[in-house]
């Protein structure tokens, strides 16, 4: 999924996360989203995801003012979900998600 957002945007974001079309249930799961920016360098996202609807598999970034930056657009993102039990998940499973901040 790719997505196209303004810098420094610091509202709500959702997302559905999916598995072959269908709606991850994040009962007992933890989610946790993996960004890095054009050079690399992961953004700190520790905290600002949270999960809407665990059944629906409906998640919500709410990113901090210095999270999306133009200069380092594109973004890559992928979420982390680990299981009760450690089993790790990622989506999407194969390329990460393109991210375009524009300027404001």
């Amino acid at each position: 999924m790719s997505l196209e957002i303004v810098a420094g945007w610091t509202g709500p974001v959702d997302f559905a996360l999916k598995a072959d079309g269908a709606a991850i249930n994040l009962a007992g799961i933890t989610v946790t989203l993996l960004l890095s920016g054009s050079d690399g360098v992961t953004v700190d996202t520790t905290g600002d995801v949270t999960i809407l609807s665990e059944p629906g598999g409906t998640v919500r970034y709410l990113p901090d003012a210095a999270d999306l930056s133009a200069a380092l657009s594109p973004y890559k993102a992928r979420f982390k979900l680990v299981d009760g039990t450690g089993a790790i998940v990622y989506v999407p499973s194969g390329t990460r998600d393109v991210w375009k901040v524009v300027a404001a």
